[in-house]
Protein backbone atom coordinates (compact mmCIF):
# COMPACT_ATOMS: atom_id res chain seq x y z
CA UNK A 1 0.00 0.00 0.00
CA UNK A 2 1.26 3.72 -0.54
CA UNK A 3 1.25 5.81 2.90
CA UNK A 4 1.21 9.57 3.47
CA UNK A 5 2.92 10.17 6.74
CA UNK A 6 2.22 13.97 7.19
CA UNK A 7 4.36 15.82 10.23
CA UNK A 8 6.92 13.33 9.42
CA UNK A 9 9.72 15.59 11.01
CA UNK A 10 8.30 15.31 14.25
CA UNK A 11 9.21 12.83 16.91
CA UNK A 12 6.07 10.91 16.64
CA UNK A 13 5.58 11.34 12.57
CA UNK A 14 9.62 10.93 12.10
CA UNK A 15 9.27 7.32 13.86
CA UNK A 16 6.24 6.37 12.32
CA UNK A 17 7.87 7.47 8.69
CA UNK A 18 11.46 5.15 9.68
CA UNK A 19 9.31 2.41 10.60
CA UNK A 20 7.13 1.71 7.95
CA UNK A 21 9.61 2.90 4.94
CA UNK A 22 11.79 -0.22 6.21
CA UNK A 23 8.78 -2.52 5.52
CA UNK A 24 6.56 -3.25 2.55
CA UNK A 25 4.26 -0.34 2.05
CA UNK A 26 5.49 2.47 -0.63
CA UNK A 27 5.55 5.36 2.44
CA UNK A 28 6.00 9.25 1.57
CA UNK A 29 6.20 11.97 4.22
CA UNK A 30 4.21 15.00 4.12
CA UNK A 31 6.06 18.14 5.60
CA UNK A 32 6.25 21.75 5.15
CA UNK A 33 9.52 21.80 3.65
CA UNK A 34 10.61 19.28 0.99
CA UNK A 35 14.00 20.28 0.39
CA UNK A 36 15.17 19.76 3.80
CA UNK A 37 13.90 16.36 4.02
CA UNK A 38 15.94 13.22 3.15
CA UNK A 39 13.30 11.24 1.48
CA UNK A 40 10.48 10.42 -0.68
CA UNK A 41 8.20 13.34 0.59
CA UNK A 42 5.40 16.22 -0.55
CA UNK A 43 4.64 19.61 0.58
CA UNK A 44 1.84 19.53 3.52
CA UNK A 45 1.78 22.82 5.44
CA UNK A 46 -1.19 22.52 7.99
CA UNK A 47 -0.72 26.21 8.96
CA UNK A 48 -2.06 27.13 4.93
CA UNK A 49 -3.94 23.62 4.19
CA UNK A 50 -7.00 25.47 3.36
CA UNK A 51 -5.30 27.56 0.87
CA UNK A 52 -3.23 24.37 -1.27
CA UNK A 53 -5.13 24.08 -4.25
CA UNK A 54 -3.07 21.10 -5.34
CA UNK A 55 -3.93 19.22 -2.07
CA UNK A 56 -6.51 16.54 -3.79
CA UNK A 57 -3.94 15.98 -6.38
CA UNK A 58 -1.48 15.36 -3.74
CA UNK A 59 -3.79 12.80 -2.30
CA UNK A 60 -4.04 10.73 -5.21
CA UNK A 61 -2.91 7.50 -5.39
CA UNK A 62 -2.89 7.08 -1.44
CA UNK A 63 -4.09 4.17 0.17
CA UNK A 64 -3.54 5.25 3.61
CA UNK A 65 -3.18 8.85 5.22
CA UNK A 66 -1.32 9.25 8.24
CA UNK A 67 -2.07 12.55 10.53
CA UNK A 68 1.00 12.86 13.08
CA UNK A 69 1.05 16.72 13.38
CA UNK A 70 0.66 18.24 16.36
CA UNK A 71 1.32 21.30 18.74
CA UNK A 72 2.04 21.03 22.26
CA UNK A 73 1.47 24.72 22.97
CA UNK A 74 0.01 28.06 20.84
CA UNK A 75 2.47 29.84 18.54
CA UNK A 76 2.12 33.51 16.24
CA UNK A 77 1.65 31.37 13.34
CA UNK A 78 0.34 28.08 14.59
CA UNK A 79 -3.06 28.03 16.88
CA UNK A 80 -4.86 24.62 18.56
CA UNK A 81 -7.61 25.54 16.08
CA UNK A 82 -5.93 25.82 12.84
CA UNK A 83 -3.14 22.94 13.91
CA UNK A 84 -5.57 20.22 15.22
CA UNK A 85 -9.13 21.16 14.08
CA UNK A 86 -9.19 23.31 10.67
CA UNK A 87 -6.54 21.95 9.07
CA UNK A 88 -7.00 18.31 9.97
CA UNK A 89 -11.15 18.97 8.85
CA UNK A 90 -9.87 20.16 5.06
CA UNK A 91 -7.57 17.22 5.27
CA UNK A 92 -10.23 14.25 5.79
CA UNK A 93 -12.45 16.16 3.45
CA UNK A 94 -9.78 16.22 0.83
CA UNK A 95 -9.20 12.19 1.32
CA UNK A 96 -12.46 11.43 1.18
CA UNK A 97 -12.78 12.96 -2.26
CA UNK A 98 -9.40 11.66 -3.40
CA UNK A 99 -10.83 8.37 -2.00
CA UNK A 100 -7.88 7.53 0.40
CA UNK A 101 -8.64 4.19 1.56
CA UNK A 102 -8.03 4.73 5.54
CA UNK A 103 -7.22 7.55 7.56
CA UNK A 104 -5.60 7.48 10.91
CA UNK A 105 -5.21 10.25 13.55
CA UNK A 106 -3.01 10.50 16.03
CA UNK A 107 -5.30 12.23 18.26
CA UNK A 108 -4.56 12.26 22.51
CA UNK A 109 -4.93 10.71 25.47
CA UNK A 110 -8.49 11.74 27.51
CA UNK A 111 -9.06 14.13 24.38
CA UNK A 112 -13.34 13.58 24.95
CA UNK A 113 -13.05 14.02 28.50
CA UNK A 114 -10.42 17.26 28.76
CA UNK A 115 -11.63 20.18 29.33
CA UNK A 116 -8.07 22.00 27.71
CA UNK A 117 -8.04 23.79 24.53
CA UNK A 118 -5.23 21.22 23.51
CA UNK A 119 -8.01 18.41 24.54
CA UNK A 120 -10.86 20.40 23.01
CA UNK A 121 -9.24 20.94 19.20
CA UNK A 122 -8.25 17.47 19.30
CA UNK A 123 -11.89 15.92 19.64
CA UNK A 124 -13.19 18.59 17.57
CA UNK A 125 -11.15 16.73 14.57
CA UNK A 126 -11.90 12.92 16.08
CA UNK A 127 -15.49 13.98 16.10
CA UNK A 128 -15.81 15.12 12.28
CA UNK A 129 -13.55 11.71 11.02
CA UNK A 130 -15.96 9.43 12.67
CA UNK A 131 -18.96 11.18 11.00
CA UNK A 132 -16.97 11.31 7.53
CA UNK A 133 -18.22 7.71 6.51
CA UNK A 134 -14.33 6.90 5.50
CA UNK A 135 -12.53 3.57 7.28
CA UNK A 136 -10.21 5.29 9.81
CA UNK A 137 -8.31 5.03 12.78
CA UNK A 138 -8.33 7.33 15.87
CA UNK A 139 -5.28 6.64 18.19
CA UNK A 140 -5.36 8.26 21.26
CA UNK A 141 -1.49 8.09 22.84
CA UNK A 142 -0.77 9.01 26.05
CA UNK A 143 2.92 10.55 27.09
CA UNK A 144 5.17 9.04 24.39
CA UNK A 145 8.80 8.75 25.54
CA UNK A 146 11.83 7.45 23.24
CA UNK A 147 15.48 8.89 22.69
CA UNK A 148 15.20 12.06 20.65
CA UNK A 149 11.56 12.86 22.68
CA UNK A 150 10.98 16.79 24.02
CA UNK A 151 9.18 15.24 27.00
CA UNK A 152 11.46 12.91 27.49
CA UNK A 153 14.45 15.92 27.43
CA UNK A 154 12.30 17.44 29.57
CA UNK A 155 12.13 14.87 32.54
CA UNK A 156 16.07 14.42 32.02
CA UNK A 157 16.09 17.87 32.52
CA UNK A 158 13.99 18.54 35.72
CA UNK A 159 15.35 15.30 36.99
CA UNK A 160 18.35 16.29 37.14
CA UNK A 161 18.37 19.87 39.02
CA UNK A 162 19.52 20.08 42.51
CA UNK A 163 16.28 20.20 43.68
CA UNK A 164 13.46 18.87 41.43
CA UNK A 165 9.92 20.93 41.21
CA UNK A 166 6.99 18.91 41.79
CA UNK A 167 3.30 20.28 41.48
CA UNK A 168 1.20 19.40 44.13
CA UNK A 169 2.66 16.17 45.78
CA UNK A 170 3.73 14.80 42.49
CA UNK A 171 0.62 11.97 42.83
CA UNK A 172 -0.41 12.77 39.36
CA UNK A 173 -0.91 9.67 36.99
CA UNK A 174 0.84 8.85 34.03
CA UNK A 175 1.16 6.28 31.92
CA UNK A 176 3.87 6.65 28.83
CA UNK A 177 4.06 4.77 26.16
CA UNK A 178 7.48 3.85 24.42
CA UNK A 179 7.72 5.24 20.84
CA UNK A 180 8.11 1.73 19.53
CA UNK A 181 4.60 0.43 20.78
CA UNK A 182 3.09 3.39 19.30
CA UNK A 183 4.45 2.82 15.63
CA UNK A 184 3.74 -0.69 15.92
CA UNK A 185 0.35 0.12 16.63
CA UNK A 186 0.20 2.35 13.21
CA UNK A 187 1.68 0.04 11.01
CA UNK A 188 -0.81 -2.69 12.79
CA UNK A 189 -3.72 -0.28 12.50
CA UNK A 190 -3.14 0.15 8.50
CA UNK A 191 -3.30 -3.62 8.04
CA UNK A 192 -6.20 -3.74 10.33
CA UNK A 193 -9.58 -4.98 8.00
CA UNK A 194 -12.43 -3.35 10.23
CA UNK A 195 -13.81 -0.21 9.33
CA UNK A 196 -13.14 1.34 12.16
CA UNK A 197 -10.74 1.63 15.31
CA UNK A 198 -10.32 3.58 18.44
CA UNK A 199 -7.19 2.71 21.25
CA UNK A 200 -5.91 4.12 23.92
CA UNK A 201 -2.22 4.07 23.73
CA UNK A 202 -0.58 3.52 26.86
CA UNK A 203 2.42 1.76 28.86
CA UNK A 204 1.28 -1.18 30.97
CA UNK A 205 1.11 0.43 34.57
CA UNK A 206 0.43 4.39 35.35
CA UNK A 207 3.05 5.97 37.36
CA UNK A 208 3.05 8.80 39.83
CA UNK A 209 4.90 12.01 38.14
CA UNK A 210 6.81 11.56 41.34
CA UNK A 211 7.76 8.50 40.24
CA UNK A 212 8.72 8.99 37.03
CA UNK A 213 11.29 11.82 37.49
CA UNK A 214 12.51 9.69 40.41
CA UNK A 215 13.20 6.95 37.98
CA UNK A 216 14.93 9.80 35.31
CA UNK A 217 17.20 10.99 38.26
CA UNK A 218 18.22 6.94 39.04
CA UNK A 219 18.59 6.36 35.39
CA UNK A 220 21.02 9.32 34.80
CA UNK A 221 22.98 8.42 38.04
CA UNK A 222 22.16 10.96 40.46
CA UNK A 223 21.29 10.65 44.35
CA UNK A 224 17.80 10.26 45.51
CA UNK A 225 15.99 13.64 44.52
CA UNK A 226 15.06 16.83 46.77
CA UNK A 227 11.90 17.61 45.81
CA UNK A 228 10.11 20.59 46.62
CA UNK A 229 6.22 21.72 45.41
CA UNK A 230 5.93 24.79 43.02
CA UNK A 231 3.25 26.97 42.61
CA UNK A 232 1.26 27.13 39.31
CA UNK A 233 0.50 30.77 39.89
CA UNK A 234 3.18 32.36 37.13
CA UNK A 235 3.71 29.42 35.42
CA UNK A 236 3.35 31.17 31.76
CA UNK A 237 5.73 33.26 32.36
CA UNK A 238 8.14 31.21 33.44
CA UNK A 239 7.38 28.53 30.75
CA UNK A 240 7.97 31.98 28.66
CA UNK A 241 11.29 32.74 30.08
CA UNK A 242 12.51 28.93 29.59
CA UNK A 243 11.20 28.74 26.32
CA UNK A 244 9.65 25.68 27.24
CA UNK A 245 5.77 25.63 25.93
CA UNK A 246 5.33 22.61 28.26
CA UNK A 247 5.47 24.74 30.88
CA UNK A 248 2.03 26.56 30.65
CA UNK A 249 -1.44 26.34 33.10
CA UNK A 250 -2.84 24.30 30.52
CA UNK A 251 -0.44 21.56 30.49
CA UNK A 252 -0.29 21.67 34.44
CA UNK A 253 -4.10 21.10 34.17
CA UNK A 254 -3.40 18.54 31.86
CA UNK A 255 -1.35 16.96 33.74
CA UNK A 256 -3.77 17.44 37.05
CA UNK A 257 -6.06 15.27 34.92
CA UNK A 258 -4.75 12.65 34.75
CA UNK A 259 -3.15 10.63 31.69
CA UNK A 260 -3.93 6.40 32.04
CA UNK A 261 -6.29 4.30 30.51
CA UNK A 262 -6.57 0.31 30.56
CA UNK A 263 -3.88 -1.11 28.65
CA UNK A 264 -5.76 -4.17 27.81
CA UNK A 265 -7.51 -3.04 24.43
CA UNK A 266 -4.27 -2.40 23.50
CA UNK A 267 -2.79 -5.71 24.75
CA UNK A 268 -5.32 -7.51 23.01
CA UNK A 269 -4.65 -5.78 19.81
CA UNK A 270 -0.90 -6.06 19.63
CA UNK A 271 -0.75 -9.59 20.79
CA UNK A 272 1.58 -8.75 23.58
CA UNK A 273 1.82 -6.28 26.37
CA UNK A 274 3.77 -2.49 25.51
CA UNK A 275 7.54 -2.08 27.04
CA UNK A 276 7.21 -0.58 30.80
CA UNK A 277 9.37 2.31 31.03
CA UNK A 278 11.19 0.38 33.65
CA UNK A 279 11.97 -1.66 31.02
CA UNK A 280 12.96 0.80 28.43
CA UNK A 281 15.01 3.22 29.92
CA UNK A 282 14.82 2.84 34.14
CA UNK A 283 16.61 -0.51 34.00
CA UNK A 284 19.58 0.79 31.75
CA UNK A 285 22.15 4.08 32.61
CA UNK A 286 22.12 7.44 30.40
CA UNK A 287 25.37 7.83 28.58
CA UNK A 288 27.59 10.93 29.51
CA UNK A 289 26.09 12.80 26.33
CA UNK A 290 22.73 12.13 27.81
CA UNK A 291 23.38 13.09 31.48
CA UNK A 292 25.42 16.11 29.69
CA UNK A 293 22.62 17.43 27.87
CA UNK A 294 20.20 16.79 30.75
CA UNK A 295 22.32 19.11 32.88
CA UNK A 296 22.72 21.76 30.46
CA UNK A 297 18.96 21.83 29.26
CA UNK A 298 17.91 25.13 31.51
CA UNK A 299 21.01 26.62 30.36
CA UNK A 300 20.14 27.16 27.18
CA UNK A 301 17.50 30.13 27.82
CA UNK A 302 19.30 31.39 30.83
CA UNK A 303 22.69 31.61 28.98
CA UNK A 304 20.20 33.63 26.61
CA UNK A 305 18.82 35.75 29.30
CA UNK A 306 22.22 36.62 30.83
CA UNK A 307 24.15 37.46 27.59
CA UNK A 308 21.07 39.76 26.76
CA UNK A 309 21.38 41.48 29.71
CA UNK A 310 24.85 41.94 29.34
CA UNK A 311 24.83 43.67 26.25
CA UNK A 312 21.65 46.15 27.26
CA UNK A 313 23.58 46.97 30.23
CA UNK A 314 26.77 47.62 28.45
CA UNK A 315 24.70 49.99 26.56
CA UNK A 316 22.91 51.47 28.85
CA UNK A 317 26.22 52.10 31.24
CA UNK A 318 28.56 53.22 28.22
CA UNK A 319 25.53 55.67 27.27
CA UNK A 320 24.42 57.04 30.51
CA UNK A 321 26.11 55.99 33.48
CA UNK A 322 30.20 55.90 32.91
CA UNK A 323 32.08 59.10 32.73
CA UNK A 324 31.92 60.26 29.55
CA UNK A 325 35.00 62.16 29.59
CA UNK A 326 36.48 58.15 29.85
CA UNK A 327 34.63 56.69 27.50
CA UNK A 328 35.14 59.42 24.77
CA UNK A 329 38.92 58.83 25.82
CA UNK A 330 38.64 55.07 24.58
CA UNK A 331 37.23 56.20 21.28
CA UNK A 332 40.09 58.79 20.97
CA UNK A 333 43.06 56.29 21.33
CA UNK A 334 41.66 53.81 18.71
CA UNK A 335 41.82 57.25 15.96
CA UNK A 336 38.23 58.43 16.10
CA UNK A 337 38.13 61.85 15.22
CA UNK A 338 37.04 64.32 17.78
CA UNK A 339 33.59 65.28 16.33
CA UNK A 340 32.60 62.22 15.49
CA UNK A 341 33.44 60.12 18.98
CA UNK A 342 30.19 61.61 20.92
CA UNK A 343 27.48 59.92 17.65
CA UNK A 344 29.52 56.85 17.76
CA UNK A 345 29.45 56.26 21.52
CA UNK A 346 25.69 56.87 21.50
CA UNK A 347 25.20 54.62 18.38
CA UNK A 348 27.29 52.15 19.78
CA UNK A 349 25.52 51.78 23.31
CA UNK A 350 22.40 51.90 20.94
CA UNK A 351 23.11 48.82 18.86
CA UNK A 352 24.28 46.85 21.98
CA UNK A 353 20.94 47.83 23.58
CA UNK A 354 18.88 46.65 20.79
CA UNK A 355 21.28 43.38 20.13
CA UNK A 356 20.09 42.61 23.82
CA UNK A 357 16.49 43.04 23.38
CA UNK A 358 16.94 40.98 20.33
CA UNK A 359 18.74 38.06 21.95
CA UNK A 360 16.28 37.92 24.84
CA UNK A 361 13.37 37.74 22.47
CA UNK A 362 15.54 35.28 20.51
CA UNK A 363 14.76 36.98 17.29
CA UNK A 364 16.83 35.01 14.15
CA UNK A 365 18.85 33.84 17.13
CA UNK A 366 21.60 32.27 14.98
CA UNK A 367 22.65 34.98 12.74
CA UNK A 368 22.24 37.37 15.66
CA UNK A 369 24.77 35.10 17.84
CA UNK A 370 27.23 35.37 14.55
CA UNK A 371 27.08 39.33 14.53
CA UNK A 372 28.00 39.36 18.15
CA UNK A 373 31.03 37.26 17.58
CA UNK A 374 32.08 39.42 14.97
CA UNK A 375 31.27 42.62 16.92
CA UNK A 376 33.60 41.45 19.83
CA UNK A 377 36.41 40.09 17.49
CA UNK A 378 36.08 43.54 16.01
CA UNK A 379 36.46 45.35 19.10
CA UNK A 380 38.88 42.96 20.66
CA UNK A 381 41.27 43.64 17.64
CA UNK A 382 40.71 47.13 17.13
CA UNK A 383 41.96 47.36 20.96
CA UNK A 384 44.50 44.74 20.27
CA UNK A 385 46.27 46.97 17.85
CA UNK A 386 45.18 50.56 18.57
CA UNK A 387 45.57 50.68 22.49
CA UNK A 388 47.46 47.77 23.53
CA UNK A 389 47.24 48.67 26.82
CA UNK A 390 43.93 47.44 27.96
CA UNK A 391 45.20 43.47 27.46
CA UNK A 392 47.36 44.41 30.85
CA UNK A 393 44.54 46.75 32.93
CA UNK A 394 43.86 44.85 36.42
CA UNK A 395 40.07 43.39 36.02
CA UNK A 396 40.84 42.07 32.54
CA UNK A 397 37.85 44.49 30.46
CA UNK A 398 39.14 43.10 27.05
CA UNK A 399 40.45 39.75 28.18
CA UNK A 400 37.09 39.02 29.48
CA UNK A 401 36.14 39.13 26.22
CA UNK A 402 37.41 35.35 25.34
CA UNK A 403 34.90 33.74 27.67
CA UNK A 404 31.92 36.24 26.82
CA UNK A 405 32.57 34.52 22.77
CA UNK A 406 33.12 31.01 23.85
CA UNK A 407 29.68 31.46 26.23
CA UNK A 408 27.83 32.96 22.77
CA UNK A 409 29.14 30.03 20.40
CA UNK A 410 28.00 27.35 23.17
CA UNK A 411 24.52 29.20 23.44
CA UNK A 412 24.94 28.50 19.39
CA UNK A 413 25.36 25.02 19.41
CA UNK A 414 22.50 24.72 22.06
CA UNK A 415 20.08 26.00 20.07
CA UNK A 416 20.57 24.24 17.19
CA UNK A 417 19.84 21.45 18.92
CA UNK A 418 16.66 22.32 20.98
Amino acid sequence: MKVLVIGATGFIGQGIYNFLKRGEHDVVAGVRHVEYFEGKAIAIDFATLHKDKELLFKLEGFDVVVNAVGIIAPTKTQSFEQMHTLAPMVLFDACKEANVKKVIQLSALGSQNGSTAYHSSKNRADEYLRALGLDYAILHPSIVYGDDGKSTALFQALASLPFVPLIGDGSQLLQPIALEDLVLTVKRAIDFHEKALELDLVGPKSMTYKEVLEGFREYLGLKPAKFVSVPTFGTNIIGKILDEPTVSLDNIKMLNEGNSASVEPLKKFLTHTPVSMQERLFSLKASNAQKLFASLYFMRPLLRWVLGFVWIWSGIVSAFLYPQPLALELLYEIGVPLGLALPLLYLASFLDIVIGVLTIVGYRLQALLKFQMLVIVVYTLLLTFLATHHWLHPFGPVLKNLPLLISIYILSRLEKFR
